[in-house]
């Protein structure tokens, strides 16, 4: 046997080896409970920004230079929202109903609606505007419940 069929062999089955490392590493990531977590934590930055910003607005905190923080922290995450939902992966319990899968494009549309509230948020809270800051909330807030009622699974059915 030739020295090529060696070489020919052991190419094989380094690349044999490194095909089955690389389903191995799928079968781990697959399993969703990952990308559940992950899109959890998108989600609750999403909640805590908003609320940091509504809790200043509300209780008239002193805190009116914050707001810009997280205003833009809110519209970062928004931008994530989307792409942490490509890959379908749910967990028993969780938040996300199937409905995201089968109407993906309807979906998409409702999420983007998060991230043109949140830029005009922190154009208003660029410019110090409160009332605009408040309008802004508001339909920070809408678009919240407008992708969460076809997409979410209600609190009270947990």
């Amino acid at each position: 046997m030739s020295n090529n069929f060696f070489r020919s062999a052991l190419s094989l089955a380094c690349a044999c080896s490194m095909m089955w490392s690389a389903v191995a590493f799928a079968e781990d990531v697959g399993n969703g409970e990952a990308y559940v977590e992950y899109r959890e934590k998108v989600m609750k930055n999403i909640g805590s920004q908003s609320g940091a910003i509504g809790d200043i607005l509300k209780n008239k905190l002193p805190f009116d230079e914050h707001i810009l923080v997280h205003a833009k922290g809110l519209q970062a995450a928004s931008r994530l929202v989307v792409p942490s939902f490509k890959k379908k992966a749910m967990k028993e319990g969780g938040d996300a109903k199937v409905e995201i899968w089968q109407k993906w494009d309807e979906y998409v549309v409702a999420a983007k609606k998060l991230e043109v509230a949140s830029d005009k948020l922190v154009a208003a809270a660029e410019k110090g505007d409160m009332k605009a800051v408040g309008a802004a909330m508001r339909e920070v807030g809408g678009s919240c419940g407008n992708c969460h009622k076809p997409f979410r699974v209600a609190k009270d059915r947990k």
